[in-house]
């Protein structure tokens, strides 16, 4: 079953208890799972930061760290999660918009409100899927659709997304086993790309659309995977 994860960072315990009975009412009316991960600041939620969240209720005026400072340091590691600012007036908006929130919410909080922000984080959650990946540098979240191309690198493999280049130690035919969606296609044995980037095609090597930190990536294409790389070009692509 796909559980909904929902973050509650508010200093005031009565905030923290209304989003609760927000969800528990959530869960009642549509049977769907939902776990709730609730701080009371910010250096908590940062310390304790689950990659697994959907979306966090997080409010702007904590009293040591503001909520646009956490937020900026959310948006370090994690850059798709959903971000609902919990606020008493429209101020910061600006700075919101610079740590890409998606909207804010007026206490004294309604439900109706509540339900718009969780119900399109729902609708999010089928189209951002992630993974987690792990190496001597740190804990990444990787949503598949920001993955570019993946190629080998001596005995280890790098991802490469739209902000960033990961070692991985997964095999090329693990990364094939986690990388389900139609757009990713193993073209050559030593890459996996996502055709979502895909530019143009030509004899023995495809292009990338150049929007990159390497723009216009030049991805060889085996000549015996070349058949069934145009074949689902065609497909995504009619």
């Amino acid at each position: 079953m796909t559980v909904l994860v929902i973050g509650i960072c508010d200093s005031d315990t009565a905030v923290r208890v209304m989003l609760a009975d927000f969800i528990k009412r959530y869960k009642s009316e549509t049977g769907l799972a939902v776990q709730v991960l609730a701080y009371d600041n910010g250096e908590k939620l940062l310390q304790h930061y689950s990659f697994e969240m959907d979306l966090i209720f997080l409010e702007i005026s904590f009293a040591k760290m503001s909520g646009i400072e956490i937020a900026k340091g959310i948006r370090k590691v994690d850059n798709k999660v959903g971000i609902v600012f919990l606020t008493t007036l429209l101020n910061h908006v600006l700075e919101a918009y610079e740590v890409r929130a998606d909207n804010y919410l007026i206490k004294p909080l309604k439900y109706s409100r509540f339900l718009k922000e969780v119900e399109e984080a729902r609708a999010r959650k089928g189209q951002n899927r992630f993974f987690i990946e792990a190496n001597a540098n740190g804990i990444y979240k990787i949503y598949t659709q920001s993955i570019r191309f993946i190629e080998t690198q001596e005995h280890n493999t790098r991802i490469h997304t739209e902000s960033d280049s990961i070692v991985s130690y997964k095999r090329m035919k693990d990364h094939e086993a986690v990388l389900y969606e139609p757009y990713f296609v193993r073209c050559h044995a030593g890459y996996i790309v996502n055709l979502l980037f895909f530019e143009k095609q030509e004899a023995n090597h495809m292009i990338l659309m150049s929007n990159g930190p390497a723009s216009g990536e030049i991805i060889p294409v085996s000549r015996h995977r070349r058949a069934a790389v145009l074949e689902r070009i065609r497909q995504l692509f009619p």
